[in-house]
């Protein structure tokens, strides 16, 4: 009760606009617009990150390796596929100035879409995950990161398999997964809804369109040629941080890192993926309840938390694609003592620790070097796939593509 008034008081001071869905593409434009314009204030180092997508599409068509290093450029490497570089191309017909506040804007604008079209019972689930995510979302933003737009896309392969549309679901895989190569695990999700076969089938056509669409600005030998160097990257990039001789890789934030942290142990990179898939997949052996609106939704909530924490070089600023599936757990799962301390724990140690408001000597002596912006993360996982392999689910809500 006391909880309730504390709430009521809140929501006094706060516009109408910002609790009500009409409002969350508002809240999202003015946390992107505001850290935009802080980015290009800040300079080229504030948005460096941007500046290696949109180097890119150039890098693409003058024949250069996309994979090395520019350091005239800008710092770090370019760690996405040539068909994302030329995505980056209608980008860069704007001002620099304007294509930061273009790349924000698009952001804000995926995540809404993601958040609008879920299939929630009500519109105040959509905006509390809205509100859910903000801080992460900011923290994501603020480094020009591609994670909150990778996130949006399986969430919205998931509502087009929600809606029988498997065309527009495999295509947003499909590109996800040539942004972020961990996006693939989504695919998973055909194995709930009818129409295998004719999925499969899209997802090869997406797949071999994407694959090839660098073949028509790059001759055949430079574009296998990219895609060599685009596998020798990863290849080395997964070599050095299991092999630690990499001081520049920093210690994952993700269940081999809580590992390394905790327990000083080191076990293959490889063989705990694997793993950790066995177990994401476990639950699909209750078919019975796939007719179940919150069976689905848990799913999907532990595959984009299992893409950071089962992730070699997951890192905080893309860790807001296992807070939206940490968000959609939350408003889908019943409010009880454990759900509300754990939802806490996690805004407090994944969400606020890289902000200013948390205290520096914590997040620098605790925080960082125990990995503990992911462990709230992974225990909420392997909750959420006991509650999936032995929860009873009878409060269905059937999609379209599994009526009639």
């Amino acid at each position: 009760m006391q909880l309730n008034n504390i709430g009521q008081n809140i929501k006094r001071f706060i516009p109408k606009i910002l609790l009500e869905e009409r409002g969350m593409l508002l809240i999202l434009l003015i946390a992107s617009l505001g850290i935009a314009i802080q980015m290009i204030v800040h300079g080229p180092s504030g948005y460096n990150n941007y500046i290696i997508f949109k180097t890119s599409f150039s890098h693409l068509l003058n024949d250069q390796n996309l994979y090395r290093y520019y350091p005239d450029e800008y710092n770090d490497l370019y760690l996405y596929s040539p068909a994302f570089a030329l995505l980056m191309g209608p980008f860069t017909l704007l001002p620099l100035w304007l294509q930061v506040i273009a790349w924000c804007c698009l952001s804000a604008f995926c995540v809404y879409m993601a958040i609008k079209l879920l299939p929630f019972s009500t519109g105040s689930k959509r905006v509390a995950m809205c509100w859910f995510i903000l801080a992460e979302y900011i923290t994501t933003m603020q480094n020009m990161q591609v994670a909150a737009m990778v996130a949006s896309f399986v969430i919205l392969s998931f509502c087009f398999f929600e809606k029988g549309k498997l065309f527009n679901a495999a295509f947003f895989i499909i590109l996800a997964t040539f942004i972020k190569i961990y996006a693939i695990i989504a695919v998973v999700l055909f194995l709930m809804y009818p129409g295998r076969l004719k999925f499969v089938g899209y997802m090869f056509f997406w797949g071999i369109l994407f694959l090839l669409a660098p073949f028509f600005v790059n001759s055949i030998d430079q574009a296998l040629f990219q895609y060599h160097s685009w596998l020798n990257l990863i290849l080395s990039i997964h070599q050095g941080e299991e092999s630690g001789l990499n001081p520049n890789i920093p210690i994952p934030l993700s269940v081999m890192g809580w590992l390394k942290t905790w327990f000083n142990i080191n076990p293959p990179y490889l063989l705990m993926q694997l793993a950790g898939t066995v177990l994401l997949c476990l639950p699909f052996i209750r078919v019975k309840f796939f007719k179940d609106l919150n069976f689905r939704l848990f799913i999907l909530a532990s595959i984009l938390i299992w893409s950071m924490i089962f992730n070699h070089i997951a890192e905080s600023a893309s860790y807001i694609v296992a807070i939206m599936g940490v968000a959609i757990w939350f408003v889908t799962d019943k409010k009880d003592g454990l759900t509300i301390t754990l939802a806490i724990t996690i805004f407090i140690l994944s969400e606020m620790s890289p902000s200013s408001l948390f205290p520096r000597y914590i997040r620098e002596h605790f925080v960082q070097p125990y990995v503990l912006k992911a462990v709230p993360c992974i225990v909420l996982w392997f909750l959420i796939q006991y509650k999936l392999l032995t929860g009873k689910y009878g409060n269905s809500m059937p999609i379209e593509s599994l009526q009639g």
